[in-house]
């Protein structure tokens, strides 16, 4: 076993068997492998473990994989009286109106964390976190943030984007499936926040997602979107 990967396997370790929270990603192809290890040595050790896998054809559905990898904890969040029902709710029922901020969503996300490690301390543990949709991603990272005292731990596997769908390959644009639907509803006329109400995300989050079409495509202004997404359909493999 070389060096590196027994300082990674100790920092790992290290972190399983911490007595407080905290986030760590796992970066390269290992990172899967070292993820299972570590998921079911926490498990031997009595921790509660909640499991969620980022998938390539869920990458551009707002929430989905933050409701996977909360899916057990949220019968209970349900119920009548319970402080977070309202934001998760409106989340993953795809309640109409305004959809809740990252900051309410990701408070309600630290309190039912919060509350189902009350017993026992909770690991949860997120593979090929590189397919993870835009909107989970941000609330992990936000929740990821402030775990540090409590009894909740985050650990993230990222392995190196494989080329597929998400990239068409040279000559061709490659953006990602979220991309490529910011840039359909922005060709359509809708503005950031129009886009965010309908993507549940924030306008900030749209934006940003333009920043990074615009050159992509080798445009510089929003009325360019529908002429250059047309010309990336024709060069489209059939």
């Amino acid at each position: 076993m070389g060096t590196t990967a027994t300082a990674e396997r100790a920092e790992l370790a290290a972190f399983v068997t911490a007595a407080t929270g905290g986030s760590l990603v796992l970066r390269g192809e290992t990172g899967s492998a070292l993820l299972a290890r570590a998921a079911a040595g926490a498990e031997q050790q009595g921790r509660l473990v909640l499991r969620a896998t980022g998938v390539e054809a869920e990458s551009a559905l707002p929430y989905a994989g933050l409701h996977q990898l909360l899916h057990p904890l949220l019968t209970e969040a349900a119920q009548p009286g319970d402080e977070h029902r309202a934001a998760l709710g409106a989340v993953f029922a795809a309640a109409p109106g305004e959809p809740p901020s990252v900051l309410a969503i990701g408070v309600a996300v630290l309190g039912l964390l919060t509350r189902a490690a009350a017993g026992r301390p909770l690991l949860l543990a997120v593979d090929d976190g590189q397919w993870l949709d835009d909107a989970s991603a941000e609330v992990c990272g936000f929740v990821g943030r402030r775990l540090a005292g409590g009894r909740v731990q985050l650990l993230i596997a990222v392995r190196p984007d494989p080329p597929g769908p998400r990239a068409t390959g040279p000559g061709r644009t490659s953006l990602t499936c979220q991309e490529h639907r910011i840039a359909d509803l922005a060709a359509s006329g809708l503005t950031n926040r129009q886009i965010g109400e309908r993507m549940h995300l924030s306008p900030r989050t749209v934006g940003s997602h333009l920043y990074r079409v615009f050159p992509k495509l080798g445009i510089t202004t929003r009325a360019a979107l529908r002429d250059a997404l047309g010309r990336a359909e024709q060069l489209s493999p059939r």
